[in-house]
């Protein structure tokens, strides 16, 4: 596929960029580019006059599929939250409740300028056909959540050997990873399987990690040991690993994920909305821990939009802190974008030729985006409005059309009611 997007603006200049499969292969001055001179007609072009092309931003911890569970219960704290309202209506879900669950979480990601999402939930199966079928990049796990339970952890040990001897086709653009859900939700025999199998398919490891104080006491209780110190103890913790929250870590535990190269997920809508705590960015900015932003699922957030994270992750730090040059505004944007290309190795974050086309573009006549002094700060403050979003080369929205939307919403919706008693 080749596609021509006519007077975008790069960088704050206009410019004519051509994507040719899955990359950009020019970037020229605008109005110089065209059919006439590609030397084939097979060319469709976009005009971008007014858009701003970015990289596209990446969502580094969700739950998709808990879009059918987008305000099932609010105002409740983790563990009561997970356990009286959340875990008993997902073990009502079937694999396809989660397929449309996640092609309407890719919906939303898609119009707010995602096209990434590291995922963590059931059915694998049903969320890769999902990613194939919406077009964005997902990256699949196959979670461990075995409750503390022996023998339910070994059954799942043997289904995820199976999951992987026959991986399901989850199109071009997506993969699949390793996941525990927590040390207190994941066995530490599967949490040492986890750690083994990922270094033998050098495959990331997704994991929730500190996320409450009662989490960290628990831990420290029955094992001596933090949390951190603890996976550090099965070998989970490695430059592969990426750990969700990270909120109640003290300076060992910061030095231990910065010693084992680890990434970090700062979810700030999740953590504020349940009162887990403040996550510590200068902990890990100044150990040179590399940080990504995730919106966490659907039922604690609500939303998918990353941007809208993007910016509670820079009002949090300020506020909490007393300094308002906690988080500044480039940084919000790499962690939020780049960075998460980067340790995902999808070979996009950059509007530069020979890069992935994985982009958003802005349209800058939005009230929201008027005036436009300063683009970056726009995007993690105001509130920008994304035209048309591209993942490898593919237009997955053009002009705010995403194809097969309404029938999306329309299951999705079905799917919902089994859940909302």
């Amino acid at each position: 596929m080749r596609i021509l997007l006519k007077h975008v603006l790069v960088a704050g200049s206009e410019r004519d960029l051509l994507i040719e499969g899955t990359r950009i292969s020019r970037i020229a001055p605008a109005g110089s580019l065209g059919p006439d001179r590609s030397g084939e007609n097979s060319l469709e072009i976009i005009e971008a006059r007014g858009l701003a092309a970015i990289p596209s931003l990446v969502n580094a911890h969700a739950h998709s599929a808990m879009t059918l569970l987008r305000s099932i219960a609010e105002d409740m704290e983790l563990m009561p939250w997970l356990q009286q309202a959340i875990w008993p209506r997902e073990a009502r879900l079937d694999a396809e409740d989660i397929y449309w669950g996640t092609r309407l979480a890719a919906l939303e990601m898609i119009r707010s300028g995602t096209t990434f999402c590291a995922d963590m939930y059931f059915f694998p199966e049903a969320q890769a056909e999902a990613a194939r079928d919406s077009g964005m990049r997902f990256l699949i796990s196959f979670p461990l959540i075995d409750g503390m339970d022996e023998s339910r952890a070994e059954a799942q040990r043997a289904a995820c050997d199976a999951f992987f001897e026959a991986l399901p086709d989850c199109g071009p653009v997506s993969g699949f990873c390793l996941a525990g859900h927590s040390v207190y939700a994941t066995t530490a025999s599967s949490l040492r399987y986890i750690a083994r199998k990922a270094r033998e398919r050098d495959l990331h490891i997704h994991i929730h990690l500190a996320e409450t104080k009662v989490e960290d006491q628990t831990c420290r209780a029955q094992t001596g040991m933090s949390p951190t110190a603890y996976l550090d103890s099965l070998g989970v913790l490695g430059p592969k690993t990426f750990c969700s929250h990270c909120i109640w870590l003290d300076a060992s535990d910061w030095d231990l994920l910065a010693e084992r190269g680890v990434t970090v997920v700062h979810n700030p809508v999740s953590n504020m909305k349940l009162s887990s705590g403040t996550f510590d960015y200068e902990a890990a900015r100044s150990r040179g821990i590399r940080v990504l932003i995730g919106t966490d699922g659907a039922a604690s957030n609500n939303s998918l939009n990353l941007f809208s994270d993007m910016k509670i992750a820079g009002l949090l730090q300020k506020h909490h802190w007393r300094d308002p040059q906690r988080w500044p505004v480039a940084s919000l944007l790499s962690a939020a974008a780049d960075s998460g290309h980067e340790f995902f190795a999808t070979g996009a974050g950059r509007i530069e030729e020979g890069t992935t086309a994985d982009l958003a573009l802005i349209d800058l006549s939005a009230a929201s985006m008027t005036p436009c002094h300063d683009l970056a700060a726009n995007l993690v403050y105001a509130q920008p409005w994304v035209d048309t979003t591209i993942c490898a080369g593919r237009i997955l929205m053009r002009h705010g059309v995403i194809e097969g939307e309404a029938e999306v919403i329309r299951e999705a919706s079905k799917r919902a009611e089994k859940v909302g008693a």
